[in-house]
């Protein structure tokens, strides 16, 4: 595996996007997080501390009422468990995946002096940290409340104007949005890979080996090994997205009124 050291943005033009046909929307207002499993299911986070997983055609699947914010980070992916983090009260929770609680644990303080996002490892008892008190950005086993590795971000991703709201694991890679700057890409002993210049951005997600976000009214997906990025879809109106998520059959927005799920063809 060779890691990008450029990023090369060559915008694939296809002969025709994607056609957007919107499957439903969903009456959710101000939701404070959303994110997507494995199997294309979305979960959302309502400011009365509720969270709600939906299936791909937007019906109900499971619901826990309160008791989730303050949330900073919601990771879905693994599928025995969802992991959400705070950092108000520095709370890691682990929620099955009908949403009932499984554990609750709070982070050690040695491990960090100001851990604004903590995200699982893909291995078990781990997670990365990133520590806005250096800028470092941390592995650490959650068992023995050992750090593993310990490695500063690049100086010009390392200001007091940072603001970072979201971080992954995937494909052996470290990923970071600063929604001042854009998506910070690392390896797996926190070294730098490259980034994408993007302001205003909270969240992306994956779809195989293709990073998945929006510039403005383009949804766009980032081949991880060449660097190439195509233009799966463009939106008639990107005012007042908060959030989008891709997969390979569903593009979702969220709206401070509402969320809007649409079905989309992602060709090659």
């Amino acid at each position: 595996m060779k890691y990008l050291t450029v990023l090369v943005l060559v915008i694939a033009q296809l002969h025709s996007f994607a056609q957007l046909n919107k499957i439903t929307d969903l009456s959710l207002s101000n939701v404070s997080t959303a994110s997507v499993d494995r199997l294309g299911n979305f979960y959302f986070v309502l400011p009365s501390g509720a969270m709600q997983k939906y299936d791909p055609d937007g019906n109900l699947l499971d619901e826990v009422k309160d008791g989730v914010v303050p949330l900073t980070l919601l990771e879905p992916w693994n599928p025995l468990k969802v992991f959400t983090y705070s950092n108000k009260n520095r709370v890691i929770k682990h929620w099955d995946h009908h949403l009932a609680l499984l554990e609750e644990k709070p982070l050690e303080p040695s491990l960090s002096i100001t851990p604004q996002l903590v995200c699982p490892a893909n291995e078990i008892h781990k997670a990365w940290i990133l520590d806005v008190a250096d800028f470092t950005i941390k592995k650490v086993n959650l068992e023995t409340n050992q750090i593993e590795i310990d490695a500063p971000i690049p100086l010009q991703w390392a200001t007091d104007d940072s603001n970072y709201v979201f971080m992954r694991e995937y494909q052996n890679r470290i990923f970071l949005i600063n929604k001042n700057k854009g998506i910070l890409m690392l390896n797996m002993l926190g070294k730098f890979i490259t980034s994408i210049e993007i302001k205003g951005l909270e969240f992306f997600n994956f779809m195989g080996e293709e990073l998945c976000y929006r510039n403005g009214n383009d949804i766009l997906l980032l081949d991880l090994f060449t660097g190439a990025t195509r233009k799966a879809a463009s939106l008639d109106n990107s005012e007042k997205i908060m959030t989008s998520i891709i997969t390979d059959e569903r593009l979702v927005l969220v709206r401070p009124d509402k969320v809007e799920i649409y079905a989309l063809k992602v060709g090659r």
